[in-house]
């Protein structure tokens, strides 16, 4: 066989792979577009994606609460939470067992928080000490966006890591009436008459 023989057998074989591959790759992109569009559709619908967190809330310390919120951009259903231990304040009030986290939670708005009281700061590091508290506890978070998408996070509470830190005294609208009531029973004005 010859050049010109073999070519003229080669060439539908070659011209038969050369429009395989072009299929297959407009098959992939025209796939790939779909599913963007797909994702571009549900962000609409669901005004962006969720994201459930649960932490020790710091913001006043001494004082640390247990804050779950959703810090994503659309609305959670079907909540749902399991801890790796219970989550106990000095009183024996256990947190971990408060129906919300034990039953889970239909809905969460965007921005949404729940807080829930936790304890002093010492009185967790004299939990610790006497081997009543764990440190690191791992949240394991489930839930769904709105079309039905399902996710799932793990986080760590530790409020132990703030041992140590130095704060000022929480200064609060509470502390500013306290104030103002013992100037009024003290009833002196600035002319220092009564």
């Amino acid at each position: 066989m010859d050049a010109t023989a073999i070519a003229q057998i080669a060439n539908p074989f070659i011209q038969t792979v050369f429009i395989v591959v072009m299929g297959l790759g407009y098959f992939f992109t025209i796939r790939n577009l779909r599913s963007q569009v797909q994702e571009m559709n549900q962000a609409r619908t669901t005004a962006g994606r969720p994201l459930i967190i649960v932490t020790e809330d710091y913001e006043n310390l001494p004082t640390v609460h247990l804050a779950v919120q959703n810090v994503g951009h659309g609305p959670a259903k079907n909540i749902t939470f399991e801890f790796s231990s219970q989550v106990e304040s000095s009183d024996g009030f256990v947190l971990s067992e408060l129906a919300f986290f034990e039953e889970g939670i239909t809905s969460l708005a965007p921005g949404g928080r729940i807080v829930c009281y936790w304890d002093e700061l010492g009185n967790l590091q004299e939990m610790f000490q006497e081997g009543r508290l764990e440190r690191g506890i791992a949240v394991t978070v489930n839930y769904q966006d709105i079309t039905g998408g399902s996710f799932s996070h793990e986080w760590e509470i530790d409020p132990l890591l703030y041992a140590g830190l130095r704060t000022v005294g929480y200064r609060g609208v509470s502390d500013l009436v306290d104030i103002a009531e013992k100037i009024s029973e003290e009833g002196i004005g600035d002319d220092g008459r009564e």
